[in-house]
């Protein structure tokens, strides 16, 4: 699922500072090893994989669960200067259909999205403008669904998916384990990748609770390098679900607006300005 795509706001998921990440040599380096299951020309550490592999069993064992995550990123000017933006998401889980997603960030950014195995509703709270479609009845078929109909794939949909291993691993050419370090306090294990477009990292927290603490991607089909950083927060599991967190009603007040419009401007326009509500041609649940 690792795509490079113009991030879609509703399911990007500012940094507070990180305690310093000190890396540590590993005590022993594994040979690497040919890839089975996930590409057969790719070499793979050993001890990375089963970090992988206990982190995606992990969370795959998780129905109520809920997170934050703060997230920086690149936005390329045209004259190629890089900006960095910011944004902070809660996101909600029961699994196997809902979803909910508060999202705050830069340049006015403020949307909620919410899906209940039934529809998907975008709602723009700073301009008061919503989309609201029909979607698939499983969070992966979603997932897929937003990828073949609007053209995007949000970065951080791997770690919602049933099979985290395999969309982490898929485009995979090598991966690498680097050692210790720590995140926001956790000690963690930092795993490299390397793909043929993307290299991407990641910081598996140690012990019995493998959650997810960091992320990042570089996109290598830019000239600049742009990069991804998403800091996990806040991880709760066994949480009990509130059925309001996951109505998709059209919300008061708003102004109904087409999907394509709403996310082609979301993915590709970082002015934060909201595109104009068109009343007439908003089509609302088709």
């Amino acid at each position: 699922m690792l795509r490079p795509n113009d991030l879609l706001v509703w399911a990007a998921v500012a940094l507070s500072p990180l305690a310093a990440v000190a890396q540590q040599p590993a005590e022993t380096t594994p040979e690497p090893t040919a890839k089975d299951d996930a590409g057969a020309n790719a070499l793979v550490d050993s001890r990375a994989d089963q970090r992988v592999r206990a982190m995606s069993d992990f969370l795959a064992k998780q129905k109520n669960f809920r997170f934050s995550v703060e997230i920086t990123y690149d936005a390329v000017e045209p004259d190629g200067q890089k900006v960095q933006l910011g944004r902070r998401s809660r996101v909600e889980v029961s699994r196997p259909s809902k979803l909910r997603a508060e999202s705050q960030g830069d340049r006015g950014s403020n949307l909620v999205s919410v899906f209940d195995g039934e529809q998907f509703l975008l709602h723009d709270q700073a301009n008061q403008l919503f989309s609201r479609v029909k979607a698939p009845a499983t969070l992966d078929e979603f997932f897929e669904f937003v990828f073949e109909e609007y053209g995007t794939s949000p970065p951080l949909v791997d770690f919602l998916m049933r099979d985290i291993y395999g969309a982490m691993t898929e485009s995979a050419e090598t991966t690498a384990h680097l050692g210790k370090a720590f995140v926001a306090e956790q000690q963690c294990e930092q795993i490299a990748f390397t793909g043929e477009l993307l290299d991407w990292q990641l910081w598996i927290q140690d012990g019995e609770h493998p959650f997810p603490r960091k992320f990042v991607i570089t996109y290598k089909d830019v000239d600049v390098r742009p990069q991804f950083m998403a800091v996990f927060r806040e991880w709760q599991t066994d949480v009990t679900p509130d059925a309001k967190h996951f109505d998709t009603s059209a919300p008061n007040g708003a102004t109904a607006v087409p999907m394509e419009r709403f996310v082609g401007q979301q993915s590709n326009d970082t002015s934060g300005e909201a595109p104009d509500a068109d009343v007439e041609n908003a089509k609302d649940g088709e």
